[in-house]
C-alpha cells in the first residue's frame, strides 16, 4: 500500500505530528511518497522493513524514506510512536541549505532507514519539542510551518551521522542535553546558576566542557538563546526594546545593544524596520519554544 500525503493533509484533524498506537494500523505494511520520521514514545516492538528487521524500544527514532516499505509486528501492548509526515520538498529544501558539504546519500542510499537510539533526557526533550510543534499548529498558525522545519532539523542533525565520521560530533550527552534545556526561556533568562543546577556539575567543568565541544563559554550560548528570543520579540511585537532586553534576562540596555548588534549587524531598532520588509524566516533561524505544554496523560 502506498500512501499519499494529500490523504492527511487534507484533514484539518490530522496535525504534522500525530501519536499512533492503533496495532491494526500498524501491522499493514507501506511505503508513501512523502518522508516520515517517527520516535518510539514507549513500549518495542519489531519494525519490519526492506526486508529486514529492526529491533524497537523507547527512544528509537527512525527516519523512513519514500520508497522503504514498512509495518510493525511483535508489539507490546503500551507500544506508541509519535510520527512526522514530512513532504519531499521540505527534505530538499533542508539538504540544499546544509550546501555542498553535505552528502544526503548519508540518509538516502542506505539499504535501511537511518535509525538512532537517544537517551531518555533526549527522548523527553524530542517529545516536548513535537508537543510545542502541534501546539503551534494549533494555537500559532501563522508560525507553524517555520516551526515545524526548524524542530525537523533540529531532530535529524542532532540524531542522524550527516556529517563524515572525521567531523562527527563526539558532544557528551549531558552536555547536548543541557544545551535543548537551555533553549527555553525559563532557563536562559535565569542564565548560569541555572545551568549549574540543570546538571549538578561545577562552573569550572561546565565551562571547560562548552569551550571544548561547542567552542563558547557558558555566558555566549546563553546570550545567544537570549539573542534569538530577543529578536524574534523585536521583529513580530511593539514591545518596547529596554523591556525586551530585561525580558530575556539582560541587565544591561547598552550591553544588549552591543551583542545584538554584533549578532544581527543591525540595531535592535533596525531589525524591527527590517523586519517590517522580509518574511520572519528570512531573519531568524532558531528555536521556537512556547508557553506551554501538553498536559502529561493528554493525547496528542
Amino acid at each position: 500500500m502506498k500512501l499519499r500525503l494529500s490523504r492527511f493533509t487534507g484533514d484539518p484533524s490530522h496535525e504534522y505530528a500525530s501519536l499512533i498506537g492503533e496495532r491494526r494500523q500498524l501491522r499493514i505494511r507501506h511505503c508513501h511518497d512523502y518522508f516520515e520520521l517517527f520516535l518510539v514514545n514507549r513500549g518495542t516492538a519489531h519494525h519490519l522493513v526492506n526486508g529486514s528487521v529492526q529491533r524497537l524500544r523507547p527512544g528509537t527514532i527512525v527516519f523512513i524514506r519514500p520508497d522503504d516499505s514498512h509495518s510493525y509486528d511483535e508489539m507490546s501492548e503500551d507500544f506508541e510512536i509519535i510520527n512526522v509526515l514530512i513532504p519531499c520538498e521540505t527534505v530538499q529544501a533542508l539538504f540544499d541549505y546544509l550546501g555542498e558539504g553535505f552528502d544526503p546519500g548519508r540518509l538516502l542510499s542506505s539499504p535501511l532507514p537511518p535509525a538512532a537510539q537517544v537517551a531518555q533526557r533526549e527522548h523527553e526533550s524530542i517529545v516536548q519539542e513535537l508537543e510545542q510543534l502541534i501546539l503551534s499548529r494549533r494555537i500559532r498558525s501563522t508560525s507553524s510551518d517555520s516551526l515545524f522545519r526548524i524542530t525537523l532539523f533540529h531532530i535529524i542533525v542532532s540524531c542522524f551521522p550527516i556529517l563524515p565520521d572525521t567531523v562527527k560530533s563526539d558532544i557528551p550527552v549531558w552536555l547536548r542535553w543541557l544545551v535543548l534545556e537551555m533553549m527555553k526561556k525559563e532557563n536562559f533568562t535565569g542564565g548560569l546558576p541555572v545551568m549549574q543546577r540543570l546538571v549538578g556539575k561545577s562552573e569550572e567543568h561546565i565551562s571547560r566542557s562548552c569551550r571544548k565541544y561547542l567552542r563558547k563559554s557558558p555566558t555566549e550560548l546563553i546570550n545567544d538563546f537570549r539573542l534569538e528570543h530577543a529578536a524574534r520579540l523585536i521583529a513580530t511585537t511593539n514591545e518596547k526594546i529596554v523591556e525586551i532586553s530585561s525580558d530575556v534576562g539582560f541587565e544591561s540596555l547598552s550591553h544588549f545593544y552591543h551583542l545584538f548588534k554584533k549578532a544581527y549587524g543591525l540595531s535592535p531598532l533596525g531589525f524591527r524596520r527590517s523586519a517590517k520588509d522580509k518574511p520572519a524566516e528570512e531573519l531568524l533561524f532558531g528555536a521556537l519554544p512556547l508557553e506551554a505544554s501538553i498536559p502529561k496523560g493528554q493525547a496528542l
